[in-house]
Formats: C-alpha cells, sequence, structure tokens
C-alpha cells in the first residue's frame, strides 16, 4: 500500500533553465572572460552550495572572485540573477493539492538556499501542500546518493515499498528504485496521474 508521495522541485514542480543564469551573468559581467575552465570552477561551486560544503557568503565570496567582481557579490543583487529562473507547473501543483488527503507529501530536491528563499517568496503556494521539504544542501547528501532518499523516508514516516517517486531525472529515478522506492521518471502529470491510478491512490475533490 502506497503511504507517502515524495516529489523533486526543479522541472517537476517549478520548471528552470540554468542557461537563463549563464546570459545573465554574462550581460551584469561583461568584461568577465568566461571560457570553459572558469564556467566547469563556477559549477563546482554551486554544487558544493548546493551540499551545503559552503555557506552563502562563502559562495557569494568565490562567485564574485570568479565573476572579477570588486569585493564580495552583493546579495540582493545577484539573488535576483540566481533566482529569477523559475516557473510554475500549475497542472502538477493542482495534483498535489488533490492527492494531499491520500498521502504524506515530501519534497526532495538538490537546491541551495538562495534558489529556496527565492521560491519560498516567489512560489509560496508551491511549498504549501507539502508536509516535509528535504533539500540536499540541510542534508548534506545530493542525488543520487542514497541518504538523501534515506532522509526523505524518514521524514515521510514509511518504509521504501510504501513511498512513491517522481523526478524528471533517471540516474536519481535509478537510484530511488535500487532503495526500493517506487521511482518513476516524471514526463508529464498525466503520466503521473496514470501511475497514482495503477496503485489506486484516490485523488481528492
Amino acid at each position: 500500500m502506497i503511504r507517502a508521495l515524495i516529489s523533486d522541485l526543479g522541472n517537476v514542480l517549478l520548471h528552470f533553465d540554468h542557461r537563463i543564469i549563464a546570459q545573465r551573468l554574462s550581460e551584469h559581467f561583461p568584461h568577465t572572460p568566461w571560457n570553459e575552465e572558469k564556467e566547469q570552477r563556477f559549477w563546482t561551486l554551486v554544487q558544493e552550495f548546493e551540499r551545503g560544503a559552503a555557506e552563502t557568503d562563502v559562495f557569494l565570496r568565490e562567485a564574485g572572485m570568479l565573476l572579477d567582481a570588486p569585493g564580495q557579490l552583493d546579495e540582493e543583487h545577484f539573488r535576483m540573477l540566481w533566482g529569477d529562473i523559475f516557473w510554475l507547473n500549475e497542472e502538477y501543483l493542482a495534483l498535489m493539492r488533490d492527492v494531499k488527503s491520500s498521502l504524506r507529501l515530501v519534497m526532495l530536491s538538490n537546491t541551495n538556499p538562495m534558489h529556496i528563499a527565492y521560491a519560498r517568496e516567489r512560489f509560496p503556494e508551491v511549498f504549501a501542500p507539502f508536509d516535509e521539504q528535504v533539500f540536499s544542501y540541510d542534508t548534506g547528501f545530493v542525488k543520487p546518493a542514497p541518504g538523501i532518499f534515506h532522509e526523505a523516508l524518514r521524514r515521510a514516516g514509511v518504509p521504501a515499498d510504501q513511498a512513491l517517486y517522481f523526478d524528471d531525472i533517471a540516474a536519481y529515478v535509478d537510484a530511488a528504485s535500487a532503495l526500493g522506492l517506487h521511482a518513476y521518471q516524471y514526463v508529464s502529470v498525466q503520466g503521473v496521474r496514470d501511475i497514482l491510478n495503477m496503485y489506486n491512490v484516490p485523488l481528492g475533490t
């Protein structure tokens, strides 16, 4: 029996595009030489930020150095450049609201505190249906590490075989499946609805 649903955030509940960040950085820091090596260093820094290994002030300082910014980046300015990359998947959110009366809902995401702060402010309705929210920077684990899935299951309060999991990235779905979750790659809202029906999960009205 399915008792919990664990859902990814990015490109499931909130669509996003990292290319927007790259474009904005090139526009706002036009004198910064942006080569392949520097770009790789930047995204490595982002990964550390998402793992919780770098605090926000450290991330801003290191990012500022990579961007050749004078002094530390202004947090509010960079937060807008960095955060305003999301748009809402309204149909998926509506489905989560429908299923909330039947299942315990847990949000699970590889993300960072700046993106979550922006998303909470801009899209508070996205977080409202979820009983628990598990973020990589809080746990010290990033998907596909088993630790982050174990934490999501702990917060859901169910064993792996009683949880559905939806993620847009196939490798993360495979990792969750290996731990015993009923994991599926997100492609469409209708696909999720069909899977819920397959497991006889009732939808609220």
